[in-house]
């Protein structure tokens, strides 16, 4: 997957014959690193106000992305389950 976020919803896997719903999704990291005291770290070490810029900016970017994708996700798959209920 591409960028640091990624969208998992319930309903990714559903078809014509399942249990209608309403999809919902999650965000989720894609990759991250864990330090030694347990947190998870979602950008590399940073040692300069650029790198930090940087860091947050694609962080942002990558957000949107994911934004974009779960709305999709959402419209998509609730459309589909419309659709099959919609020809019987």
């Amino acid at each position: 997957m591409k960028g640091k976020f990624g969208v998992v919803g319930i309903m990714d896997g559903w078809k014509k014959g399942d249990l209608p719903g309403n999809q919902m999704v999650n965000i989720v990291l894609n990759s991250y690193g864990t330090l030694n005291d347990g947190s998870v770290a979602i950008t590399a070490q940073l040692a300069s106000d650029q790198e930090v810029d940087y860091a947050v900016d694609q962080l942002i970017k990558d957000l949107e992305v994911a934004r974009k994708k779960a709305k999709e996700s959402i419209k998509k798959t609730n459309e589909k389950i419309r659709s099959s209920l919609s020809e019987k």
